[in-house]
């Protein structure tokens, strides 16, 4: 039996589910900053952030999430391999790849760890919404009327 999912309103009275959501980045500050940007956004439940790999590995077993946002550069297990143990699993959550470091080596790197998208940290606030329409539907965002990305 599948674990039951919070809902939030939507507009004209629609019920939508709300997307379980884990941080994964070794900074602390950015990890928080993305933690209180989904909060206000609405739609999300933004579970414990993880700070390693192997934390994020251990967490998302237990924790289920429908989205990791995991940073590339992390201190032992970087976050290509993550997701790709993540996209591993037998119903993997979607991951989307973070970095402050926008090339094409790292671009490649997301996609070949099964990354389902990649998102510089320099455009989080300005691109999620385009991310989370494009790995959710747009139907999602109907319900983030006044939010980011308008």
């Amino acid at each position: 039996m599948a674990p039951e999912r919070n809902v939030c309103s939507g507009l004209g009275g629609l019920t939508l589910k709300r997307i379980r959501v884990m941080v994964v980045d070794d900074s602390l500050q950015f990890a928080s900053a993305v933690a209180q940007f989904l909060a206000c956004s609405g739609g999300f439940e933004v579970l414990a952030s993880a700070h390693s790999g192997g934390e994020a590995l251990a967490r998302a077993a237990t924790e289920q999430p429908d989205l990791m946002l995991i940073d590339i550069s992390m201190p032992g297990m970087s976050g290509l391999a993550v997701a790709s143990s993540i996209k591993a699993l037998r119903a993997p959550p979607k991951v989307v790849v973070m970095t402050l470091e926008d090339c094409m080596e790292n671009r490649v790197g997301a996609i070949a760890a099964g990354a389902d998208a990649f998102l510089p940290k320099i455009d989080f606030a300005r691109e999620l919404r385009n991310v989370v329409e494009t790995l959710f539907g747009a139907g999602f965002c109907r319900g983030w009327a006044n939010g980011p990305g308008e």
